[in-house]
């Protein structure tokens, strides 16, 4: 007769959140997650792993009070966890307390765990920008490779550790020379957008085709690029300060040179709900708008913000530069 197998400790598998195999509090949090708007199943996820960390400390409580949130957080801390990610349990908890009758929520906004350490992005100066692109024969393909898509797209850390080689493909729309196009899922609720690859770029995006990363990976890389460039990197540095620089310099080119400054919203794929607020002063004006109908080229957008983007002259070498036709001067901001 076969032994029977020692019994672990049940450990509910978040990789199945489907309706029926969770606890009745976690299946009140999926379904308060799930239901009118449906978040990311990431999102999801996460909510209930820290939810099931939380009731495992409190095993057997049918109500927990407001000591047994305090004892979590404070045995939390105790074992090193960071205050960026208590901020984030903070509110995963709030909702799983208001997903369940007769749960109480006893903290305010005043409770929220705050990193001290934590520091505002800042914009890179133009002159640093022009540093690090100027290095460029430093750094390996991979390094290389990011950093054109973060100057050329102002792309999130996020949006970049999610690009893959299918993200990348030849589009027939321009036969016999296909044109290279990149597909980013941007972040934030954004909306999707597929860029044209500018000559410029061309030889970086046949040279290296990305694979997906942990965000980490590309802070590290970021460092790495710094230091080849030989550009001391100062408190607060990181990819989104380059999106922070690209949005300032286009936000001030697209009016000089008269074009709609909603296009900007529209190159950085930014959701449709922020554009009202940010040039129509109505939050419909970004769902009323449809800048396909302006061009019937569906890249007509890339191209007229390549015409007077700040960063894409720099990644000229001078024998592409001579098969490119001449363009006007650029205003700088």
């Amino acid at each position: 007769m076969m032994p029977r197998k020692k019994q672990g400790k049940h450990t509910t598998r978040m990789d199945t959140i489907s309706e029926g195999n969770l606890p009745e509090p976690l299946e009140n949090l999926r379904l308060r997650l799930s239901s009118p708007r449906l978040r990311a199943t990431g999102t999801i996820k996460s909510y209930l792993e820290t939810a099931e960390r939380f009731l495992k400390s409190v095993d057997g409580v049918v109500k927990p009070t407001d000591n047994d949130l305090r004892r979590y957080f404070l045995k939390r801390r105790q074992h090193g966890i960071s205050e960026r990610t208590l901020r984030k349990e903070f509110f995963h908890l709030k909702k799983l307390c208001l997903a369940n009758p007769g749960w109480l929520w006893p903290f305010d906004k005043e409770d929220t765990p705050f990193p001290e350490d934590q520091v505002s992005t800042v914009a890179l100066a133009i002159s640093v920008i022009e540093a690090l692109i100027a290095a460029r024969k430093k750094y390996t393909e991979r390094e290389r490779f990011y950093l054109a898509v973060s100057t050329t797209f102002g792309c999130r850390r996020i949006e970049m550790a999610n690009l893959e080689k299918r993200h990348i493909t030849e589009d027939a729309i321009d036969i016999p020379k296909p044109m290279m196009t990149v597909f980013i899922k941007t972040a934030k609720h954004g909306r999707p957008v597929k860029h044209l690859v500018p000559p410029e770029l061309r030889k970086i995006f046949d040279a290296y085709r990305p694979r997906k990363h942990e965000p980490e990976a590309l802070s590290t890389i970021f460092l790495r690029i710094c230091d080849k460039a030989g550009v001391e990197r100062k408190s607060g540095w990181g990819w989104h300060s380059i999106r922070r620089s690209l949005v300032t310099c286009l936000t001030g080119l697209l009016p000089k040179n008269n074009l709609d400054p909603a296009m900007l919203a529209d190159y950085m794929g930014w959701a449709k709900s922020s554009l009202g607020g940010l040039y129509g002063g109505a939050s419909m004006v970004g769902f009323y708008r449809r800048p396909e109908i302006l061009d019937s080229d569906p890249y007509g957008l890339d191209k007229l913000i390549y015409g007077i983007h700040p960063f894409l002259p720099l990644w000229r070498d001078e024998k592409l530069t001579k098969r490119l036709p001449r363009k006007t001067s650029t205003p700088q901001s």
